[in-house]
């Protein structure tokens, strides 16, 4: 074939021209095809450039600096919250001290927002110690069985969780060469899983980084007294608790998905890097988007308590009151995110209770919360979500959509890193330096139903 001729400058230009006509086009296509809610995530899942987080409402601004949005307002708390427990704000001489630490308690207040009705904040709720204590329940006691995590599907969880383990390798009662500090696999055939805690759920859309989305399931180690080689980062989207109306009827059997031969075999302390999520009370059916009715794990009582707490104090303080009387905590999730975890936008539509409020506390890292309207059309608002702030969502902000569309780096308060003074918090230092752990608490049933009655644990 012979050698074709050389465009001249006119012909070069007129198809530089076109080429960038059609970029042009594709672009515009893409993003007439996107929501503005897809729009937001973007933006903030974007790394390079990285986002401009000054653009995200945060709460614990100077009063008089935050109420010049004149969308928010300033409400007094029906009763503080210290009350009920001394989880909650500062008591007596440890006010000074925990201000010393950059941590000023505002528990006497929350905050509404005239875009959102229904939405209650409460900023720095929960004292440094508060928050030390409730991080260790959540890695140390809540992750253990009868309460399932995204692990169980693949992995032969001891009944005392993952945590036990990592913590004798921690402290140098057990060494990494031995066998019984390794998790062993479910399956042992090659299965594939598309469903708990695989990296199927991944949204990729527009999302440039670049990262093995599956390499969690790509290396394996089948020698536990061999170091693991390391794996590049993966960027994972937490499985929000429903997207969608529920896909399987209650009458019919809820299948759980298939264990995979190919998940590797970790050390306890990467293991716990790949635990997405536990659930409390009524455990919950992810591929269905149902709860499990005929499972209910016994929902520990200090929730409860934090809970029914907070419900109290914001009965009344916004248009949608819900008496504290009739809140009963049945089921919470406890979501484990690494620094480049997201959860994409969702509405919650599981529970039969939709008038009960929804209460979420944040622990570790700060965040971006993407709070937006019944559909992805309306932009959201993006807020930052950090460290003991309590998010309540009411109303119709129950079937609002919302995510996390980023983890923010390096915003791990002081007061959770390592303490010269208390040794023993170092292991959850540790783990918190690429984490930050989200708390939620749902009412599943209607007041007085014959099955809404908690299971208490001491845990």
């Amino acid at each position: 074939m012979p050698d074709p001729q050389p465009l001249s400058n006119r012909q070069r230009k007129i198809r530089e021209r076109q080429a960038e006509l059609n970029r042009e086009l594709a672009a515009a296509k893409r993003s007439n095809s996107r929501t503005p809610f897809r729009e937001a995530e973007l933006q903030y899942l974007s790394r390079h450039p990285a986002p401009d987080y000054s653009e995200a409402l945060d709460f614990r601004q100077p009063v008089e600096t935050l109420l010049r949005d004149t969308k928010i307002k300033q409400v007094p708390l029906r009763r503080r919250m210290c009350e009920f427990s001394g989880l909650f704000g500062v008591k007596g001489d440890s006010r000074a001290q925990e201000q010393e630490q950059g941590q000023d308690h505002l528990t006497e207040y929350a905050y509404l927002h005239e875009d959102h009705p229904g939405l209650i904040y409460i900023p720095a709720a929960f004292t440094p110690s508060a928050q030390r204590t409730l991080i260790k329940a959540c890695l140390k006691e809540y992750s253990r069985h009868p309460n399932k995590s995204n692990l169980d599907t693949h992995y032969i969880v001891p009944n005392s969780g993952i945590w036990d383990l990592h913590e004798n390798v921690f402290t140098g009662k057990q060494p990494l060469d031995d066998p019984k500090v390794y998790v062993p696999r479910k399956a042992t055939a090659d299965q594939h899983a598309g469903g708990y805690g695989s990296d199927d759920d991944d949204d990729n859309d527009g999302n440039n980084d670049d990262t093995d989305h599956h390499s969690e399931h790509k290396t394996t180690h089948e020698q536990p007294n061999k170091k693991p080689k390391p794996s590049r980062p993966s960027v994972r989207s937490l499985v929000p608790i429903t997207d969608e109306t529920p896909t399987v009827p209650d009458n019919v059997p809820k299948v759980d998905p298939e264990p995979s031969a190919q998940v590797p075999i970790l050390p306890p302390g990467q293991l716990l890097r790949k635990m997405r999520w536990i659930t409390l009370g009524y455990q919950y059916h992810w591929p269905s988007k149902t709860y499990h009715f005929d499972q209910n794990a016994p929902f520990p009582q200090e929730l409860s308590v934090l809970s029914k707490a907070v419900v109290d104090a914001v009965d009344g303080v916004g248009p949608y009151p819900y008496a504290a009387d009739d809140f009963v905590a049945e089921a919470g999730v406890v979501n484990y995110y690494q620094l480049k975890d997201r959860l994409m936008g969702h509405v919650d539509r599981s529970e039969l209770n939709k008038d009960a409020p929804l209460v979420s506390f944040s622990f570790g890292h700060s965040c971006i919360y993407l709070l937006g309207g019944p559909t992805r059309e309306r932009s959201p608002t993006p807020i930052l979500l950090q460290s003991g702030d309590i998010l309540v969502m009411t109303g119709p902000c129950r079937s609002a959509f919302h995510g996390v569309p980023r983890i923010i780096e390096d915003t791990i308060p002081e007061y959770l890193r390592s303490r010269p003074e208390e040794p023993e918090w170092d292991i959850y230092a540790d783990y918190l330096v690429e984490a930050r752990i989200n708390l939620n608490i749902r009412q599943v049933y209607p007041p007085n139903h014959l099955s809404s009655q908690p299971t208490p644990s001491s845990s």
